[in-house]
């Protein structure tokens, strides 16, 4: 018989809204569950619950969605853990640090979506600062990137002159990310050819090998 490890977990945070936590997560958990990783998302946002509406609009059963209210995440993680899940993904809110840094404390790896706008950019120091302080790894993800816009260049220079970690992989303005959502999908189901769907497969390819994710983490369980 065979047992899964404990889950790894990925908290997605960022305290500006409409930075891309919710997309990025649910394009993330789908693509690792498609791909032999069983993945549970964990919405804590109490507002928005983007995740969790995604998943009332979906007709398969994974990736699990668990709505959880923050400050019973490690039972919402054991719950995700019993579900099988070998990938853990909390999607968290915007605008309340309290909640975030919950989520952050847990966590294996804080990966912060961040569109390149001087707005979005503000916000950074702030999110990366509560990882710090929980000494947990943090790492911007770029997302919503145009890649020839001078603004994509500052905003690596900014990230890089702040010392901050910056993944390898950006996300771009597909629309495919959009509609995908709202037909229940993640966007390699929904256009599995298309530029985002490639994205999301990178992105997952250097996350599985940063957290050292595979699609057998299985072990033996001893016999009697």
């Amino acid at each position: 018989m065979r047992t899964p490890l404990n889950a790894k977990t990925v908290a997605l945070a960022n305290l500006k809204g409409g930075a891309g936590k919710s997309t990025t997560t649910i394009n993330l958990a789908v693509v690792a569950e498609n791909q032999g990783i069983p993945t549970a998302i964990i919405d804590i946002d109490p507002e928005q619950q983007a995740s969790a509406r995604w998943k009332d609009g979906r007709s398969m059963p994974r990736p699990e969605v668990l709505s959880a209210v923050y400050t019973r995440l490690p039972q919402g993680v054991t719950d995700a853990e019993r579900a099988q899940a070998d990938l853990i993904l909390i999607d968290c809110p915007a605008l309340v640090p309290a909640i975030t840094a919950e989520a952050i404390k847990i966590a294996d790896l804080v990966l912060v979506p961040c569109r390149t706008t001087v707005q979005d950019l503000q916000f950074l120091p702030t999110t990366v600062d509560i990882a710090a302080d929980k000494q947990k790894p943090a790492v911007v993800l770029l997302n919503a990137v145009e890649a020839q816009l001078k603004e994509t260049e500052q905003a690596r220079a900014f990230i890089k002159s702040r010392g901050f970690a910056l993944a390898p992989v950006s996300l771009s303005k597909a629309v495919a990310y959009h509609r995908s959502i709202t037909a229940g999908l993640g966007v390699t189901e929904f256009e599995p050819n298309g530029k985002a769907a490639q994205e999301i497969l990178s992105l997952l390819d250097w996350i599985s090998r940063l957290l050292h994710l595979s699609n057998a983490r299985l072990v033996d369980e001893p016999t009697n």
